[in-house]
């Protein structure tokens, strides 16, 4: 409670400053800073210097709000899953004739007991994790009453009644047993079938932990107020946000897409292919063709595809996406070897042909992909045989 009180007091204390600072970074890589002049649900305008610059909703990445407080000395135990996706954590947890109420660092929430999906009652534990997780991600006709026994977790079925600060009732073939809490690792709560919910905006992380999934977002005065899925709206300082997440669903890496089509080609071919080697010359997901990453000139990059010559991938666009943007580059663990023709193409439309050797830097890509509705990547022999034909597509994407 201690550490709860000193985060609110710093909290009071940054709210004090205005106006409120950001860095708003945009789809096509424009990194903007300055005070938020307005913030509507359609669009944000910063003073930059000596002019104000106004972006859609629709075109940015992120925002961060300058200066966020620090997160609070001790992270709360109870964990709220919602059924819009937000995540929330909190120091108690209480629910009474279909109202549900967390106690945050920032004061109580109020949230219809419907709205919630799962709640984890104790510190978070290694040992039943993924059970925890294998739980809640079931399909159940019922509540579920999760119980933990030293290093393991069980669930009964029933009906899940009132949540007070010393027991949970639930309800078990009829009566109405009330359990202690200490004994309650979590609930699961059923959820009817049929709810629709309006597509999320953007995601919002604070600094205490919790993330929102949010339909849409304004600053009013001095305060960001958010509006979730389910309808639940939300005032918090900027100071208290350390990060406003736009990118989902308009930026997808390749590395997260499953191709439509593989084919691999070798240079000297062995009649009836072996499978091992096969498999070692596939194309790699978020690691080059050594397990410790994608590295080119001496940075190793956590997204990405290695392409070994000769690869033809093919992935169906899921939408409507504008760019295609990647770092293209051999793999520093063989050059200056390798030689490869890199050829992509958006449907049948060449977007780039180019040679790419070990002995040049890596290149950014950047193309044009309006209208297409395939991607075809072809790492293709260049002329040194298959030597060393290891090339890095570091940071592969779509970007709407």
């Amino acid at each position: 409670m201690i550490a709860c009180n000193l985060y609110t007091l710093l909290v009071v204390g940054l709210l004090t400053a205005a106006p409120v600072e950001v860095e708003v970074q945009t789809l096509d890589g424009q990194i903007l800073s300055g005070p938020v002049v307005e913030w509507t649900a359609e669009r944000v305008t910063i003073q930059t210097g000596d002019k104000r610059v106004a972006l859609e909703m629709a075109d940015l990445l992120q925002i961060v709000p300058k200066k966020p407080s620090a997160a609070p000395d001790q992270q709360p135990v109870v964990r709220i899953e919602l059924v819009d996706g937000s995540s929330l954590l909190g120091s108690d947890y209480v629910a009474q004739d279909g109202r549900a109420r967390l106690t945050t660092p920032l004061g109580a929430l109020e949230i219809p007991a419907a709205d919630v999906a799962s709640v984890r009652l104790q510190a978070e534990s290694e040992a039943v994790a993924e059970d925890w997780a294998r739980i809640v991600g079931a399909n159940t006709d019922s509540d579920l009453l999760v119980i933990r026994k030293e290093d393991s977790i069980d669930y009964h079925r029933g009906i899940i009644r009132d949540v007070t600060d010393k027991v949970v009732e639930f309800e078990l073939d009829g009566d109405v047993l009330p359990v202690k809490r200490d004994k309650v690792y979590g609930l699961v709560y059923h959820q009817r079938s049929g709810r629709s919910l309006p597509e999320a905006a953007c995601w919002v992380t604070e600094a205490a932990g919790s993330q929102w999934t949010v339909r849409s977002i304004v600053l009013e005065g001095e305060s960001l107020k958010w509006t979730t899925p389910t309808g639940l709206t939300v005032t918090r300082p900027p100071a208290t946000v350390t990060k406003i997440d736009f990118s989902r669903g308009k930026i997808i890496y390749l590395s997260d897409l499953k191709p439509e089509s593989t084919a691999w080609t070798p240079y000297f071919g062995m009649g009836k292919e072996l499978p091992a080697r096969a498999s070692f010359y596939a194309p790699r997901q978020d690691q080059g063709l050594e397990p410790d990453g994608l590295r080119l000139e001496g940075k190793q990059y956590r997204k990405g595809l290695a392409l070994h010559s000769r690869t033809k991938v093919v992935y169906r666009l899921p939408g409507r996406f504008r760019r295609f943007k990647a770092i293209a580059g051999i793999d520093d663990r063989v050059r200056p070897r390798g030689n490869v023709q890199l050829v992509i193409s958006g449907d049948d439309q060449v977007l780039l042909e180019a040679a790419l050797t070990g002995k040049d830097p890596p290149r950014e890509l950047d193309l044009d992909l309006t209208g297409a509705r395939r991607l075809t990547i072809l790492v293709d022999f260049g002329e040194d045989l298959d030597v060393a034909d290891h090339l890095d597509l570091c940071e592969a994407r779509i970007v709407k």
